[in-house]
């Protein structure tokens, strides 16, 4: 039986005491930036793992976070708690996952819990822009970390994907294809992943010195119904149109079913971008839809990275955005889409 790596191996081998060796493997203390590295270095050489409970006491702090879902099944969640939770896991953090399946009163049992328990943080995921736990900020005593689909106020700590930079790219690559007559299919208005999308498109476009087709923006939801409604209202407009940029892709996907049912070949006569990435890893022969993935692992993953830093005294409340990244397919660059492609 292999013997496991004490903290004295990891002293004595480093050169260091016993007490410089734990105050840098545990970050308190005054330890030279050299000698930190030396130490950590060697405890990975030596595979060290820490008696948790002892460095507990030695820290003051538990070494596990709370991991708070409102609708952990939630299509955008889902992403961000394993993106989470993955990077806590890798830096020996534990987690206390909750779901408040989309109800107050389960939201508001499951933060008595997270009150009573030793935590050294929050993280909160959630698909709601407008959720009213944004208050638990002011509430908790440990920092409170917000994961978001959607931007938050400025006053919190949060991570989101960078919707108005979509919106920015979206426009400028229909623009870049030769495309001049640009229509923005969106949801509800005053949503502010929608509003922001809306700013960063509206900017492109006036910085290329160009108008929005059909007069601006066109507000419905974020359901393939109202792709479909919103494609036979451009049709029945007769204003030209030779792209669309969707709020997401189900918007899209119901632009084409309607241009496909009046003989409008996309992209040949309409160029469609849509936004989540909602078919990825769908047997295709090829990317069917344009896309932007809103890369929401990633922004778990700054999330919980972010939230060990607040832990640490080293970050200021703000957001911070992760880019979503562009996904070409075939809705903007051919060959021309048939049904079966994304139906």
């Amino acid at each position: 039986m292999v013997k496991r790596a004490s903290m004295s191996d990891v002293a004595r081998v480093a050169g260091v005491s016993l007490t410089t060796a734990s105050r840098a493997l545990n970050g308190v203390g005054r330890v030279s930036a050299e000698t930190r590295a030396r130490v950590i270095e060697t405890a990975e050489r030596l595979q060290f793992q820490p008696d948790m409970l002892a460095r507990s006491f030695v820290t003051g702090r538990s070494f596990i976070v709370g991991v708070l879902a409102e609708s952990a099944l939630g299509r955008f969640s889902m992403p961000l708690i394993m993106g989470a939770t993955n990077y806590l896991g890798r830096e020996n953090i534990a987690t206390v996952t909750l779901d408040a399946q989309g109800t107050p009163r389960i939201l508001n049992e499951y933060l008595k819990r997270l009150r009573a328990r030793r935590i050294d943080g929050l993280l909160v995921v959630g698909d709601d822009p407008n959720r009213a736990s944004l208050v638990l900020s002011e509430d908790f005593a440990v920092p409170v970390v917000f994961a978001s689909s959607s931007a938050t106020p400025e006053t919190d700590y949060v991570v989101a994907p960078d919707n108005r930079g979509a919106g920015q790219a979206a426009a400028e690559h229909l623009i870049g294809l030769g495309r001049r007559h640009i229509a923005h299919v969106t949801a509800a208005v005053h949503d502010p992943a929608v509003d922001a999308r809306v700013e960063g498109f509206t900017a492109a476009m006036e910085s290329a010195g160009m108008p929005i087709a059909m007069g601006g923006p066109l507000y419905g939801s974020y359901l393939q119904r109202w792709g479909m409604d919103a494609g036979e209202r451009i049709l029945d407009s007769g204003k030209p149109v030779d792209a669309i940029f969707a709020a997401n892709d189900e918007i899209a996907i119901g632009l084409f079913a309607t241009f496909h049912r009046h003989g409008i070949r996309v992209p040949d006569d309409i160029a469609i971008i849509g936004y989540d990435n909602r078919l990825a890893g769908v047997m295709r022969p090829d990317d069917p839809l344009s896309t932007f993935d809103p890369e929401l692992t990633t922004v778990g993953e700054r999330a919980a990275e972010r939230l060990l830093d607040v832990i640490g005294g080293t970050n200021t409340p703000g957001i911070t955005y992760v880019q979503p990244r562009f996904v070409e397919g075939r809705s903007t660059t051919g060959p021309t889409l048939e049904p079966y492609d994304v139906l």
